[in-house]
């Protein structure tokens, strides 16, 4: 094997490809795309995004202290993609990109009117590492849309989001495949 520790991280690619809403809606709001995202506790419930320290989603997380986690499907990978190839210090990505921002159900920061999927959180703790801050947020509502079930998790066969690989390179889910349960020794 050869070594490739510079880029360490995208062994661990492709990941799902959510968009991160920041600020505040009529003031200033941000959508930055981020697939460093992971639950970390059911009790609190509460996930972690890493965000760029330079960027100006941190900044405005920093500010008010929430964010949201937007689900779009696979089909608007060219707004998740753009979202994450602007900065929204220079451009006005909402605005843009034409998307359709309100604010959250429990916080004022943006999510997408067309999410399938929407999960909104007030910032527990901020934790600096390196060129990125490990941002903890407490889960304060979700919702989804049908294409999503408590009991079964997504419905592939009706919606699809995006896995992202690297750069403009994204995967679908393909088929779904049930492991054979493990003997009990």
């Amino acid at each position: 094997m050869s070594s490739i520790t510079e880029s360490f991280y995208l062994v661990l690619h492709p990941r799902p490809a959510y968009l991160i809403g920041s600020g505040r809606v009529g003031e200033a709001a941000n959508f930055m795309a981020a697939s460093w995202v992971t639950p970390v506790s059911e009790d609190p419930p509460r996930l972690a995004v890493a965000v760029g320290v330079d960027s100006y989603t941190y900044e405005l997380i920093k500010r008010y202290g929430e964010f949201t986690v937007n689900v779009y499907p696979a089909e608007k990978i060219d707004v998740i993609y753009a979202c994450g190839s602007m900065s929204g210090r220079k451009i006005n990505k909402i605005s843009r990109l034409g998307l359709e921002a309100t604010r959250g159900r429990q916080v004022s920061a943006p999510i997408l009117k067309d999410a399938i999927a929407v999960i909104e959180c007030k910032v527990w703790q901020l934790i600096g590492s390196g060129d990125t801050a490990l941002i903890l947020g407490d889960v304060v509502d979700v919702y989804a849309t049908e294409f999503f079930d408590e009991d079964h998790g997504w419905d592939f066969r009706r919606i699809n989001i995006p896995l992202h690989n690297w750069g403009r390179g994204f995967y679908t889910v393909g088929r779904f495949v049930l492991a054979r349960r493990a003997r009990k020794t």
